[in-house]
């Protein structure tokens, strides 16, 4: 029987995910004593994801054992960068994609596959409606979708076509009925369709960190995947081609909009974490475990430095920012600490 190492241990354990949750909430606290509003909107949408990737690994079976490291993956990055704590509505076109493929992954093998069709690319047309150049997922979902996913017909087809129209539709008819105005929308496509090169000078340091990090795990994870695919079961391997299909869009919606790290990083990281994930639970050999403890460090180095750059606070100020929070919440039970 082969002896488990502990890179194992830890990508097979159920305290893994608690564990990450405790630190992830930890680091939110040190980092901004819960006095934002936005924190607790991220919070929320973090939550969501990590219980949506939970649910996700677990029926799609993306794994061949059981573990949470999809999850744990995610939340050791929201850990370490406490901006991505704070980004609140920027995390909803990563959950459109979440939602996007557990729905597509539902359709794999039926009979009738019509409206898993519709929902997948209505998901991912309210995404278009919060960051258009989303749009630039459509032509490789219908790539993935015919080729990995066989789940196009000509009715599918006509499905998809409503799932991206209906988002804009009832966007169209609530500024019709309503007082609402396409000023804001109007505003983000002209910066949309503005075919300028890309101004890397407004990226910030922690996002060419996160981006780094993201792109070498990355690839040395695909990398993998590619390389024993085999070991996976047929069912498995297709879901997993259909997540690297829109891994290149993606990749490079991160490129040509920088000004916008803070909305297409986050769906970046979605769509790496199975793979990472793959690869830290199911790859063998020395290499792996050192490869693990890399990461670990990177990850343990990346949190202290941008600690130190954004300053933990002293002692008497985290007292008093946890007396001043319960003075908020204890008094009144109708939440009076929400900005409304």
């Amino acid at each position: 029987m082969r002896q488990k190492r502990f890179r194992n241990k830890v990508g097979e354990s159920s305290l893994t995910l608690p564990f990450m949750v405790f630190v992830t909430l930890l680091s939110c606290f040190l980092q901004h004593a819960f006095d934002s509003f936005y924190l607790w909107i991220t919070l929320f949408a973090v939550g969501l994801l990590t219980y949506g990737m939970m649910e996700w690994n677990s029926q799609c079976q993306l794994l061949r054992v059981r573990s949470r490291m999809v999850s744990v993956t995610l939340l050791a990055f929201v850990a370490v960068f406490p901006r991505l704590q704070v980004i609140s509505w920027c995390w909803l076109p990563a959950l459109c994609l979440l939602l996007l493929y557990f729905v597509a992954f539902k359709g794999y093998g039926q009979l009738k596959p019509q409206g898993w069709v519709f929902y997948s690319f209505l998901f991912a047309s309210v995404a278009s409606v919060i960051f258009p150049p989303i749009l630039l997922l459509i032509p490789f979902m219908y790539f993935a979708f015919s080729h990995q996913l066989r789940v196009l017909s000509g009715k599918s087809v006509v499905a998809s076509l409503l799932g991206i129209a209906f988002p804009y539709w009832t966007y169209g008819i609530l500024c019709l009925t309503t007082k609402w105005t396409l000023t804001f929308h109007q505003r983000i496509w002209s910066v949309t369709l503005d075919f300028h090169l890309p101004d890397y000078g407004v990226v910030q340091s922690w996002q060419w960190t996160l981006f780094t990090m993201l792109a070498v795990l990355g690839l040395i994870s695909i990398v993998h995947f590619v390389r024993t695919s085999y070991n996976d079961k047929i069912r498995t391997r297709q879901f997993f081609y259909t997540i690297l299909a829109l891994q290149f869009p993606i990749l490079f919606i991160v490129a040509w909009y920088p000004e916008a790290a803070s909305i297409t990083l986050p769906m970046l990281l979605l769509n790496t974490s199975p793979f990472i994930a793959h690869y830290f639970v199911l790859a063998r050999g020395r290499s792996v475990d050192f490869c693990f403890a890399v990461t670990l460090l990177a990850l343990v180095v990346a949190a202290v430095f941008l600690a130190i750059g954004r300053g933990f606070p002293d002692t008497a100020t985290f007292i008093a920012s946890i007396a001043e929070w319960f003075r908020g919440i204890l008094p009144d039970v109708s939440f009076g600490f929400w900005p409304w």
